[in-house]
């Protein structure tokens, strides 16, 4: 009679670990692209770090659609700042490429500019080098260089308050 308990208990138990798995995952998944709005009107920028899957960045491409509606952003700055090169070999560079022309695509369908930033030298040097025909983008160096050429865009700018 106590082994039956016992087993009861564990997969009670396994159940209970089963669901705050899920829940651990659902959180995982949101905070995998902040949709962080901008000080310049109508922008969104979204920073990614870690490593790319399909099935992450289809889940990437969905929420940036999605907020891009909710917020009505004219303009989507993606800040790759936080990529390493190694993080891409599990997805591929041209697999990456195509997914990044997919979504801006998209967003151009949309009427929603993209603009790329932090593209460290070693990823770029990688993008090259593997011929994944990644080009035709619109990137800056920094998110800073993109926020000032995206203010003049607009014809607003950032300046100091005389005191």
């Amino acid at each position: 009679m106590r082994d039956i308990a016992s087993i009861e208990e564990l997969h009670l138990e396994n159940e209970r670990l089963k669901k705050k798995l899920a829940e651990y995952e659902g959180m995982i998944k949101e905070l995998s692209a902040p949709m962080i709005p901008s000080i310049v009107p109508n922008t969104i920028l979204v920073p990614l770090t870690g490593t790319f899957s399909v099935e992450r960045f289809t889940h990437i491409q969905e929420k940036i659609v999605g907020s891009v509606v909710d917020v009505d952003a004219d303009t989507v700055i993606i800040d790759l700042t936080g990529i390493n090169y190694l993080d891409i070999d599990t997805i591929g560079y041209g697999e990456l490429s195509a997914n990044i022309k997919n979504l801006t695509e998209a967003l151009k369908l949309m009427g929603v500019e993209t603009i790329f930033v932090g593209f460290s030298a070693k990823l770029v040097q990688k993008l090259v080098l593997s011929n994944s025909g990644f080009q035709g983008f619109k990137s800056y160096s920094t998110f800073r260089s993109a926020l000032k050429s995206l203010l003049k865009q607009k014809g607003m700018e950032i300046r100091e308050i005389e005191k």
